[in-house]
């Protein structure tokens, strides 16, 4: 289960440099570089392997299977978004918007599990550079 939890948190990774790639271009009046595009893809696709007992500790591997084939799909819808020709600005944000309704929601299931607090620095950066929060 621990590759499986390497996947999960490796996808919501990159699926926060793509968001945060998307944001910065956008403010530089630019497109996503393929050098972005390439390296999010990369990183998806290889477990991480620092930090990841923490969260394969406290969150139930039914539910983190789930989790990780659905961060997978966002992923790859992602990426399609910006590597299609003729999509327009509007499905872009909404597909980074999505996106980062992904990253927090995976990064809600796993404080849910673990006390109110994301186990690792790498999680807690993700929570507030996608101004995620809490639903109570």
């Amino acid at each position: 289960m621990i590759e499986i939890t390497g996947l999960a948190v490796s996808g919501v990774t990159a699926l926060g440099t793509i968001v945060q790639a998307y944001y910065s271009a956008k403010a530089g009046n630019k497109d996503i570089s393929k050098t972005s595009l390439r390296k999010a893809e990369e990183r998806a696709e290889k477990p991480l392997k620092i930090g990841i007992k923490k969260v394969a500790e406290v969150i139930d591997d039914k539910l983190l299977e789930a989790l990780q084939s659905e961060i997978e799909k966002q992923n790859k819808k992602l990426i399609k978004v910006f590597t299609t020709s003729g999509t327009s600005d509007s499905e872009r944000e909404r597909s980074v918007e999505e996106a980062r309704g992904q990253i927090c929601g995976f990064l809600i299931e796993v404080m849910r599990f673990n006390e109110g607090r994301l186990p690792t620095k790498r999680l807690e950066n993700l929570w507030s550079s996608n101004r995620c929060k809490h639903n109570k």
